[in-house]
């Protein structure tokens, strides 16, 4: 099934139903892409995303944007993946990480031209600030260090999100300051893991914005409200406990998310 493509199309479809068979737990993690595999460029590792939603039957939730080196991507998110607050424990594999994160949540959806118009300076009257747990899993084995390509083809290791309320100041809006100064904690059973304070890991985030703006056009994706758009780890990305735990967050001065995972495996 995924011997030698020739073809850029080969390729991406190849790609693509490897990594959804490992989603889908029918194939034991690889080091990496199998070299007649991997992308050759960026577009061809963004091709493979979609490919893969397309074999998964999933629809974009949201987006995760980021850089992964040179490589400035807006990953598309599942609507499998995001899920509201839960008392629920969540169950979550082996070798699961967690990241802390400030994200925006669109309360407008957006046409093509609407989107097309847009400047990073308008997200504060379209979107609620929301904090956000990331819940990280590769589809590469553990320890594996595929390259900044094969991390983007596989949506940058998203496993899945834990979305809260809006945390916006009181009386509504929020400014980019907000977002670029955050400063936030995190405690797994009361124990403080991780703190972040000053400019925000991601700055400058305009151009962040502008990937996922020209990304929805490329791919003639209109975002509907609702959809989420995270910026990425304040706290950095750490091991969840084998045991699980009660994972709390706090965003100074704006408000808190928890959430409780179950003994990872389980």
């Amino acid at each position: 099934m995924f011997d030698a493509p020739q073809t850029r199309d080969a390729r991406i479809a190849g790609a693509a139903a490897l990594l959804a068979d490992i989603r889908r737990g029918r194939r034991e993690k690889p080091e990496g892409l199998p070299p007649e595999l991997r992308p050759a460029d960026q577009a061809e590792a963004e091709a493979v995303q979609i490919a893969t939603y397309a074999a998964l039957g999933w629809s974009i939730a949201g987006w995760k944007v980021g850089r992964a080196n040179a490589h400035v991507f807006a990953a598309p998110l599942p609507d499998a993946a995001m899920a509201p607050v839960s008392d629920k424990p969540l169950r979550l594999p082996l070798h699961s990480g967690m990241e802390l994160e400030v994200a925006l949540r669109l309360t407008h959806a957006l046409t093509a031209a609407e989107l097309a118009a847009l400047t990073p300076d308008a997200m504060p009257g379209i979107a609620d600030m929301v904090m956000l747990f990331e819940l990280v899993e590769t589809r590469y084995a553990p320890g594996a260090k595929p390259s900044d390509l094969e991390k983007i083809a596989d949506i940058v290791s998203n496993g899945s999100c834990v979305v809260g309320p809006s945390v916006g100041p009181q009386g509504g809006g929020w400014t980019w300051a907000d977002v670029e100064n955050a400063a936030m904690r995190l405690t797994v059973d009361g124990i403080e893991v991780a703190k972040h304070a000053g400019p925000h890991r991601a700055m400058p985030i305009a151009p962040l914005i502008e990937a996922w703006r020209d990304r929805c056009l490329a791919i003639g994706h209109e975002p509907k409200a609702g959809e989420v758009i995270t910026l990425g780890s304040l706290t950095g990305l750490l091991p969840v406990p084998a045991a699980g735990g009660v994972l709390h967050g706090e965003f100074a001065g704006r408000g808190t998310l928890t959430i409780t995972v179950g003994p990872l495996g389980a």
